[in-house]
């Protein structure tokens, strides 16, 4: 499963070596950044789903709950595209306020779809929903598009660092700049998730598939570093 936040990459180039040193002039330094994104059409979907009981014997509860996730994953090994594995399982005791007393057990656990293919996804949901309960549905950026488009990123934003040092050396009047350091970050693309609406949609239209829509993500790619004015 893909989390709301999405990993960044760093490069930090410095020029000049200890035997340069002597001729370092931080005086002469000037550090700016320069930003670069684009807004890309979401291709990715993931949902979470989950099956919950209770009972007064721990033992029926993992019974029940093994059953019904055993026949989601039959449900699911149908669909070639989607991506499925389990999530977090959980059991615990439910106490009587009043006695103190172990009442009953509650077990949870969690179903996570993946896929590029939207109508398979939400078509599935809407069968599983049969039995588990759809816990958020969100959109991104397929890993495979996001390379693509961070790549492109990093190339503009270098040729945008590299035209903006020569602007900022001209402007100051010097003969030229020296390139002290430099990193290069991606980021962005934050999973969008499903408004609670479309999840109260979904459990209305006895089990249909959600309506969804989804949208875009902005990726980002950012230079930010220092230069050294040359007289």
């Amino acid at each position: 499963m893909r989390g709301a936040c999405v990993g960044v990459l760093v490069l930090a180039l410095s020029l000049g070596g200890a035997a340069g040193a002597a001729e370092d002039r931080p005086d002469r330094r000037v550090g700016f950044s320069v930003e670069r994104s684009r807004e890309v059409a979401n291709d990715w979907v993931t949902a979470v789903l989950s099956v919950t009981h209770e009972d007064p014997s721990a033992a029926a509860v993992a019974a029940r709950i093994n059953g019904d996730m055993g026949w989601a994953l039959g449900l699911a090994k149908g669909r070639s595209t989607v991506r499925t594995q389990t999530g977090g399982y959980s059991t615990q005791p439910v106490s009587d306020p009043r006695r103190g007393n172990v009442r009953h057990w509650r077990g949870v656990q969690q179903l996570v779809l993946e896929s590029g293919d939207v109508g398979a996804l939400t078509a599935l949901v809407g069968e599983l929903q049969a039995r588990l309960q759809l816990e958020s549905l969100g959109f991104s950026v397929s890993p495979e598009r996001r390379r693509e488009v961070e790549s492109e990123l990093v190339a503009e934003v270098i040729q945008a660092y590299q035209t903006r040092a020569e602007l900022v050396s001209k402007s100051f009047g010097a003969s030229g700049h020296r390139l002290v350091e430099v990193q290069i970050g991606t980021g962005g693309g934050v999973p969008m998730p499903m408004r609670p609406m479309l999840r109260m949609m979904a459990a209305e239209a006895e089990m249909a598939p959600p309506a969804v829509e989804g949208g875009t993500s902005r990726i980002d790619a950012t230079a930010s570093g220092t230069i050294e004015l040359e007289r």
